[in-house]
């Protein structure tokens, strides 16, 4: 599924690139900014106990998201996203979104 995702990426075949998207959520399959930003599942987020959702969204927040711009990627709701956000700094004992990101940033 990586392999399909950058190839729609690499052509710029954004709809099928973010049908594979879809496809990848559903079946909890890391894909697309998760992959690229290198959460991966030896990253100290999936120590921490960090779902495949969680992941995703701490890639989004390591890019500088905003949870309607988070909830918008990844086509939930706002409150939805603020929930995943709210988890995620609990579980990485972060302060705030920057530190949350720092985090992600600097594992593996």
């Amino acid at each position: 599924m990586l392999a399909a995702h950058g190839t729609a990426s690499d052509l710029g075949a954004r709809v099928l690139r973010e049908e594979i998207e879809v496809l990848a959520r559903r079946a909890r399959v890391v894909v697309g900014v998760a992959a690229e930003a290198g959460v991966t599942a030896r990253s100290s987020a999936e120590r921490a106990g960090l779902t495949p959702r969680e992941h995703e969204v701490l890639a989004l927040i390591a890019q500088g998201r905003t949870n309607p711009q988070i909830a918008t990627e990844l086509v939930i709701s706002e409150k939805t996203a603020g929930v995943h956000v709210s988890h995620i700094l609990a579980k990485l004992g972060a302060a705030n979104r920057t530190e949350a990101a720092a985090i992600a940033r600097r594992t593996d």
